[in-house]
């Protein structure tokens, strides 16, 4: 039987990041898995740990402990990722790091897309129109008895003058310059899938090698 792989995710922004290099590896995965009456079934977790690696722990553990109540004795791993962001230029205390859609903190509420947008694009102008920045991301896949942890720094600029419409999930693709044509920016968000994927395989395309090197006897 193959082992089976959850990656649950309440951003489909997220889930379809890494979708087409999960499928080219043919990792057989799904993002959540379903009750008796065909519902996802969804854990709330508080993320709050000190770094990327703790709250990837803490959800990756979380739903493993839930999944193991339904299928139990079952061979199967749960991958969550978490992601922080660091923008160049900006001061220490004013950075989002953790708490990327929490503009005060863990206490805050998470901000729409919309929210998010106006908040980035409005601090960006301030940077004078266009900033570079970090993202550092951790994924932890869990088994019940030991994580594997993976981690990696992504760098982007940002500019403050966003391309519509809003991707949703990842809106901040919306900012993110991919390559200059003609002068003209092109966002992130303007790329087809295939052009998505290529400009982005060569972070996604490392994960899905690191779970398909990590998944150990995969028919049991």
């Amino acid at each position: 039987m193959e082992k089976m792989i959850f990656f649950p995710t309440n951003n489909i922004g997220k889930y379809d990041r890494y979708k087409k290099s999960f499928e080219n590896k043919k990792i057989n995965y799904n993002r959540y898995l379903k009750n008796k009456n065909g519902e996802d079934i969804k854990v709330d977790v508080i993320e709050d740990g000190k770094s990327t690696k703790e709250n990837a722990h803490k959800k990756a553990k979380a739903y493993y402990d839930e999944y193991q109540k339904h299928l139990n004795g079952t061979n199967f791993s749960v991958i969550t990722t978490d992601e922080a962001l660091y923008i160049d230029g900006l001061e220490e205390n004013k950075q989002p790091g953790l708490y990327v859609r929490r503009f005060n903190g863990l206490k805050s509420e998470r901000a729409t897309d919309n929210e998010v947008l106006e908040r980035y694009t409005k601090f960006i102008k301030k940077l004078g129109g266009e900033v570079s920045a970090n993202w550092r991301y951790s994924l932890a896949m869990y088994d019940g008895s030991r994580y594997y942890d993976y981690s990696w720094t992504e760098k982007v600029l940002f500019s403050a003058t966003p391309h519509f419409p809003i991707t949703k999930g990842y809106v901040l693709n919306n900012i993110t310059i991919v390559k200059k044509d003609n002068g003209n920016n092109m966002m992130l968000s303007d790329l087809t899938p295939e052009e998505r994927y290529e400009y982005l395989s060569k972070y996604t395309d490392k994960v899905a090698n690191f779970i398909d090197n990590k998944i150990v006897n995969r028919k049991s």
